[in-house]
């Protein structure tokens, strides 16, 4: 899944202007404020573009320079197409969470909304934390210490939950 995504990100990208590879992860990693490819993703995947002739590939001081073909628009425009209505599923399907939410919980979800049509990742530069925080307290859980330490974990989070409302 997440090939299919690139993909369509960076044919995406190349729609407006031609990059190398490495600009290509520099500035999908400056848009999304947190996720940047791998090299060892976007070449190959560049080089598939190529070879099925979605992009074209220009040598210029040592560099690849690669943009959209004809073909590659074409394939692009049915591709957001179909990511169009995801979007409109994902949406219908957050106006019917929003009769379970209060409006301030409605108020965080359409922020987020937002954020995402203007392809930005919501938390984008504290993913990898909430992450960590996130494995943290499964861990926490599969260990058991959840239960054993409730008190100490509470007053934890309470802490830091105090500390970020002064913010």
């Amino acid at each position: 899944m997440l090939k299919n995504h690139l993909k369509i990100i960076v044919m995406n990208k190349l729609k407006d202007k031609s990059m190398s590879g490495y600009d290509l992860i520099k500035d999908i990693h400056n848009s999304t404020g947190s996720w940047k490819p791998s090299f060892g993703s976007m070449y190959p995947l560049l080089k598939e573009l190529h070879e099925k002739k979605l992009v074209n590939v220009k040598n210029m001081d040592r560099k690849k320079i690669y943009s959209l073909t004809a073909k590659g628009n074409k394939v692009l425009a049915e591709a957001l197409g179909a990511s169009k209505n995801i979007m409109d599923v994902m949406i219908r399907e957050f106006k019917v969470m929003e009769c379970m939410c209060t409006p301030k919980e409605r108020r965080h979800m359409q922020s987020m909304v937002d954020e995402i049509r203007n392809n930005r990742v919501p938390f984008g530069n504290l993913t990898s934390e909430i992450h960590e925080l996130q494995d943290l307290m499964m861990e926490l859980h599969s260990n058991r210490k959840v239960e054993t330490r409730e008190k100490d974990i509470k007053a934890i989070l309470n802490d830091t939950i105090i500390k970020l409302k002064k913010i």
